[in-house]
């Protein structure tokens, strides 16, 4: 009787199962519209009663993991990116969001194998980037004892963020707790109640006391906050949902985007609202910082022409209007989120990013004023401050020592809470160099291995083992050079060099060290700028074999260090190459060699010149007698040099030019000219093909100082100006 109940029923199943799958459609269709409107508190709702219905897809799982990721919720996120990266067609910002999720879970090991396995995606061939989460998260919460944090006693079970001072004694934030006052509004971005501006009381030790609603024509049934107040506290401007003189503002999309507006502190109410100047419905502009003096405000927006999410822009007062809103530019601005300015008393901005390296979620950034409203590079600030989660709307008063921020965590009261901090020490950026030590045979790590720091002149810095995961670690100065060495029985010493000269940047740089067998012989050499201190990557290294003319090629990374594996009894030519360089060239043996390494920088120093094109460069030893051609043999051997550049170098066009002083008469030009074509002849014996060189003499029609005919000047000044230089004229294809 069962079995034949169940056969009966099974058609039915069957029928109602298609009939729920095709219902999907219509729920997917809902959330989707909400979606785009931004309100995914509502999409989540209708993508999860698609997946209940069977629609477990690429599409819809994606857009959950979406929503649940711009809500802030990472651990629901994380679970639908997990099915995500597991589509044969999925993009590599999948990988990325996943990463994301991964962090802001705490979970760095795994996120930052999925970060580097979205950064293979963008490798164009070059050296193998890494992420280093959990580099940084260490960096980041090394110095714990920095600030102490507690949480305020005004904080609800709602929403409490983004404390602002208003005057030295009270602050403005915002707050989700008039939630039962009237009919209850939510709002379809999170399902929470609509934001109101409250006041409090903010005592000397931080504490937040008589919470009471910001009176006025600031709260309206929208959302409002977070909102920066002028010195004196007479003028604060606020950010809202579009809403002015009692008419909602949209887009043409039908989206409610964020407004700065502008209100007057009319005797304890505030009233006299303006809008702001760059106000505009089509895009989102919110989140007002005005600096201490009141010259310029910060905001937030998504504008066009930024970098990707929000961007921080700034605006100066010019004489009681504000100037065109100008981007703080790639040291600020990611291509994530930057949110929640502020500037202290001294400009240091202060701001939230997702885009800068941090512990997850938002994290709390500070960037040094370097005057003319530029900025260094920002620093992390770390823990206990930053964590996991978002971390947002950092405030500091004029001591430098304590304020608030913002943040949602386990523990809290509900939602986002504000919590107040006391800075026991500066802010001091932390630099490191961390890299793994791999088994170049089989691409292991190597464990418990000792990894040495050398300073430029290779005195001893400092010594560190490699942990299980074959990882060093280093701390390491701005504007300094370094050499890591690493020795073990059976491998030729392992070397990376490094240059901290634009450090802050990546604030943690990787130099991989890779053991390779003391067996057969090995050509090795570190690359470098001539002209500036730092190791110069890109560039090809290839060696011809001279008696098969087989080559081989490899490129320098960051380090500028190659390593190539070379045969035994040959003669071999290494040309070293980099666009905008000057190529080098230089011959190597291993006539009678079975094994050994050969550092090509002992034969030649691997330091490469920009080619700049037009400039004239001078010779130092080609000189003549009065009235001479002839060259003398310091100035051939200094062609000769000359001309080993051009013959390495074959695609440059040269002139040779030749000048005299003043002194010299009508006949100067005549005789430079004999004397240019007596190199450029010279050169033409040393293998240059003439129609690449070309001569001129000058005579005194180009001076470099101020002595022409008829001036007295000195025998120094006049030697200025008689000399032999050479231009780049042009690089053939």
């Amino acid at each position: 009787m069962v079995r034949r109940i169940i056969s009966l029923l099974l058609p039915l199943f069957i029928s109602v199962l298609a009939m729920a799958q095709g219902n999907a459609d219509a729920y997917i269709n809902e959330a989707d519209r909400h979606f785009q409107q931004m309100a995914y508190a509502r999409a989540i709702e209708g993508y999860t009663t698609a997946t209940e219905l069977g629609a477990v897809n690429e599409h819809v799982t994606k857009r959950l993991a979406e929503c649940y990721m711009r809500l802030g919720r990472s651990d629901e996120a994380e679970k639908w990116y997990a099915m995500v990266v597991k589509f044969l067609n999925r993009e590599p910002k999948d990988l990325f969001y996943y990463a994301e999720a991964l962090k802001s879970n705490g979970k760095y090991a795994e996120a930052e194998e999925w970060m580097d396995r979205y950064l293979a995606t963008l490798n164009d061939g070059g050296e193998k980037a890494r992420s280093n989460i959990s580099g940084f998260a260490r960096k980041f919460t090394a110095d714990m004892d920095r600030f102490t944090v507690r949480s305020v006693g005004i904080n609800t079970p709602f929403s409490d963020f983004g404390a602002t001072w208003l005057g030295d004694d009270k602050v403005v934030f915002s707050s989700a707790r008039n939630a039962t006052v009237g009919v209850e509004r939510r709002a379809a971005w999170n399902d929470q109640p609509f934001l109101d501006m409250f006041v409090a009381n903010a005592g000397p030790a931080g504490d937040l006391t008589n919470v009471r609603p910001l009176s006025g024509q600031v709260n309206s049934k929208l959302h409002e906050g977070p909102a920066t107040a002028s010195a004196d506290g007479s003028v604060i401007w606020f950010t809202r949902n579009g809403y002015f003189n009692g008419r909602t503002q949209k887009s043409t999309t039908g989206i409610n985007r964020l407004a700065i507006y502008k209100a007057y502190d009319k005797g304890g109410s505030w009233g006299d609202v303006e809008q702001f100047l760059y106000n505009n419905s089509e895009i989102s502009v919110g989140h007002p910082a005005l600096a201490p003096d009141g010259k310029r405000i910060f905001f937030v927006s998504d504008m066009p022409g930024g970098y990707g999410g929000t961007d921080i822009y700034m605006c100066l007062d010019q004489g009681g209007q504000w100037g065109e809103p100008v981007n703080l530019g790639s040291a600020i601005n990611t291509a994530q989120n930057e949110v929640f300015p502020f500037v202290g008393t001294d400009n240091t901005l202060y701001f939230s990013s997702n885009g800068h390296p941090g512990l997850g979620g938002l994290d709390i950034h500070a960037a040094k004023y370097l005057g003319l409203d530029e900025y260094g590079s920002p620093m992390n600030v770390g823990a206990p401050v930053n964590g996991t989660l978002d971390d947002f709307a950092f405030i500091i008063d004029k001591s430098g020592k304590r304020g608030y921020f913002s943040r949602d965590r386990p523990g809290g009261v509900g939602d986002d809470d504000i919590y107040t901090f006391e800075m026991t020490g500066p802010l001091e950026q932390r630099f490191l160099v961390t890299g793994l030590v791999i088994d170049e045979d089989n691409g292991s790590p190597l464990i418990d291995l000792e990894v040495r720091l050398l300073n430029k002149d290779g005195s001893l810095v400092g010594t560190t083992t490699t942990d299980a995961r074959g990882e060093y670690s280093f701390p390491v100065e701005k504007n300094k050079e370094y050499k890591l060495k690493v020795e073990m029985k059976g491998r030729y010493p392992g070397i990376q060099h490094l240059s901290t000269e634009r450090i802050e940047e990546q604030q943690i740089v990787t130099r991989d060290i890779h053991m390779v067998p003391d067996a057969g012989i090995w050509l090795r050499g570190t690359t470098r700028y001539k002209d500036r201190p730092g190791f110069l990557a890109g560039v090809k290294i290839t060696v011809v074999n001279m008696s098969s003319f087989f080559s081989e090629s490899s490129s320098t990374g960051e380090s500028g260090d190659f390593n190539m594996r070379l045969q035994s009894n040959e003669e071999f030519e290494v040309l070293l190459e980099k666009e905008g360089y000057y190529s080098i060239s230089v011959p190597v043996s291993t006539i009678g060699m079975k094994a050994g390494l050969i550092d090509l920088g002992e034969a030649r120093e691997l330091s490469f010149e920009p080619i700049d094109l037009g400039s004239p460069l001078p010779f130092k030893y080609v000189r003549w007698p009065k009235g001479e051609v002839k060259l003398d043999p310091i100035a051939r051997t200094e062609l000769d040099a000359f001309a080993d550049r051009l013959n390495v170098n074959s695609a440059l066009k040269v002139e040779i030019g030749v000048h005299s002083d003043a002194r010299d008469g009508a006949d100067a030009a005549r005789l430079d000219q004999r004397r240019a074509e007596a190199i450029v002849d010279y050169l033409v014996t040393r293998a240059v093909k003439r129609d690449r060189i070309t001569a001129k003499g000058y005579g005194f029609s180009r001076l470099k100082n101020h002595c022409a005919p008829g001036i007295s000047c000195t025998e120094e000044e006049h030697a200025e100006n008689r000399r032999v230089e050479f231009t780049v004229l042009e690089i053939l294809p």
